[in-house]
């Protein structure tokens, strides 16, 4: 008579399978950092609302505005040459204003200032306004600030505080593919 003593997880073997997972993703992404022949990163971003404003202050009437930002962009960044670009945004403020269009995002110029930073220069569709954004990554987010002003006697200011995740899509298709992996690890292990 044959038991099948494995069928049920206890939670200890709950807890080793999510570190065994971890660690592997840990491991695939540094051997694809030292192997891979270039950095090209390109993943999509949301805007949590809840952290994200642009501010408008300024014009005839010296006001302040906040507006919550919310939607999302895809950035793309070239490690080994140094560059950064937002290949689409879709990200409102107020009542459904481009956020996109306001910084001319798609146009921005990014540099890579290092592993953590780039920088964004450009200008405004129309006249031509200077634009600075800095973009930071933390931890499992990223912080993007900055803004221009509108140099015209009633112009106003923009400044743009926004955190961003990763979209919640790319985040299931990175633990898919670590449980393909770990899947076919424990295939290759039965048929030894």
């Amino acid at each position: 008579m044959v038991r099948n003593e494995g069928s049920k997880m206890t939670g200890e073997n709950k807890k080793s399978l999510k570190k065994l997972i971890c660690t592997g993703m840990v491991i695939l992404a540094l051997v694809g950092c030292v192997t891979a022949p270039a950095a090209i990163v390109t993943s999509t971003y949301e805007f949590l609302p809840e952290q994200s404003t642009l501010v408008q202050t300024g014009g005839m009437s010296g006001h302040s505005t906040t507006y919550s930002v919310e939607g999302q962009f895809q950035l793309t960044v070239d490690f080994d040459a140094g560059i950064g670009s937002f290949d689409q945004v879709n990200a409102t403020y107020g009542d459904g204003y481009s956020i996109g269009d306001l910084f001319n995002m798609t146009e921005l110029v990014g540099t890579v200032v290092s592993d953590m930073v780039i920088d964004f220069e450009g200008q405004t569709r129309e006249f031509g306004f200077d634009i600075h954004l800095g973009l930071t990554f933390m931890n499992d987010s990223l912080h993007l600030t900055g803004g221009f002003v509108e140099s015209l006697p009633d112009g106003c200011a923009y400044d743009l505080d926004a955190i961003a995740v990763p979209e919640p899509v790319t985040v299931c298709l990175l633990a898919l593919g670590g449980l393909a992996l770990l899947r076919k690890q424990r295939a290759s292990r039965a048929e030894m």
